[in-house]
């Protein structure tokens, strides 16, 4: 069978969403237990808050800098394994947290939990490539992608009462068992990966070409990632801190973006497919992302109402992009360099999440406002609008799907 041949129908209708799903769970959730357990991890270990902020960084720096290497992986051992392999190394980076005494085995747990947070794409990615059917790639890969944004909710609701039960320590040695438990079941539930010959895959590794479409993608992912990772990290804060929100509200305000963004992705995904061409539609995500960063400079506590509009805009504007983009490499990308493009990406992604918490907790430090942030990420969402308009006008109409035949 040809890479670029359409793939035998899904065998497994409820074992591949729901591996779709919990794999990109537990690629990223190790980041959400920093954010979540900040309190306790400050007061039983010691740390600083700069320091809680770095082991963020060194998390999403070592994604981004492994994805490329993870996605090529992928290609030649096949996504099932790469699928499987993403859940064990995501339960050693939650065990190794769980065991460590002080910063720097917290920090070598960071680098472990950094591995699956860029390979989850690239190998998920590669299962939807040749195992479903177009028609049908919009939907799972809206619902594979919503797996980051269910993470959030899972985190924010789950780990404060497991360490009021448990301690920290036993809340995320909880989250540990049940990823390895996944891989498990996994395992055992996905049929295996239909591999052309070892010498064919190496050949298809190194030697398959990326399509430049997937250098634009990358930038744009590299300016969205700055957006993100500024009101990601911040907008909770900066309700409580510059418009009198409780912590309680502020933190139910980024909670609802999170749950709306995941049907936001969905939907994203199944228009990209079936209705607007993905390099259209992802400008015009970003333009919503850039007048949500307009209404957040622009907001103040005598129209902190306005808060209230933040999550769909955060849920369309920030986060539905991310589904768009990987339905793009599905789509346009062989099968056998799907896991590479998808690395490609990510580090552009993983490379902005990284690099706009310290900016942006520098110039808060700074300024002690955050109007300046605000602005500055509608700035880069508005180039990520530009590169995307640039890219449709540049192609005239969108590529042909690989399924699709020639006229």
């Amino acid at each position: 069978m040809s890479d670029d041949a359409p793939p035998a129908p899904v065998r497994q209708p409820v074992a591949l969403p729901a591996t779709l799903l919990v794999t990109m769970t537990a690629g990223v959730f190790q980041l959400f237990v920093f954010a979540v357990l900040a309190a306790p991890l400050i007061a039983d270990i010691g740390l600083s808050r700069t320091e809680l902020g770095i082991l963020g960084s060194i998390n999403t720096l070592v994604g981004a800098v492994s994805s490329p290497f993870t996605g090529r992986l992928t290609d030649r051992i096949g996504p099932g394994r790469a699928v499987v392999a993403c859940l064990v190394v995501s339960a050693a980076g939650m065990a190794a947290l769980a065991a460590s005494p002080g910063i720097w085995a917290m920090s070598a747990a960071a680098v472990v939990g950094g591995i699956p947070q860029g390979w989850t794409n690239p190998a998920t990615n590669g299962l939807i490539a040749s195992r479903v059917a177009p028609g049908r790639r919009g939907t799972l890969t809206g619902v594979k992608q919503s797996g980051v944004t269910l993470g959030t909710f899972l985190a924010g609701v789950s780990l404060p009462a497991l360490e009021q039960a448990f301690g920290w320590r036993g809340a995320v040695g909880i989250y540990a068992a049940g990823f390895l438990a996944a891989a498990i079941v996994v395992q055992l539930a996905l049929a295996p990966d239909r591999l052309a010959p070892a010498v064919e895959r190496r050949a298809a590794a190194v030697g398959t070409a990326i399509s430049p479409l997937i250098w634009w993608i990358t930038f744009y992912a590299f300016f969205m990632g700055l957006a993100s990772g500024a009101v990601g990290r911040f907008l909770p804060l900066f309700a409580e801190e510059s418009l009198g929100f409780s912590t309680a509200t502020a933190g139910l305000i980024a909670a609802l973006g999170g749950l709306l963004g995941m049907g936001a992705r969905i939907g994203a995904a199944r228009i990209a497919e079936h209705r607007v061409a993905p390099a259209r539609l992802m400008a015009v995500l970003a333009g919503v992302g850039t007048a949500f960063c307009v209404m957040l400079a622009l907001v103040t506590p005598a129209t902190r109402g306005l808060m209230w509009l933040s999550p769909p805009l955060n849920a369309i504007g920030t986060n539905a992009w991310n589904a768009v983009a990987m339905l793009a490499v599905i789509t346009f990308v062989s099968t056998a360099a799907a896991g590479r493009a998808s690395g490609r990406v990510m580090f552009g992604f993983l490379l902005g999440l990284a690099t706009a918490g310290p900016i942006t907790g520098w110039v808060v430090d700074r300024t002690g406002d955050y109007q300046q942030v605000w602005f500055g990420a509608a700035a880069v969402s508005l180039v990520a609008v530009v590169i995307m308009t640039t890219l449709q006008h540049r192609t005239g109409r969108p590529p042909r799907p690989l399924d699709e035949p020639a006229p």
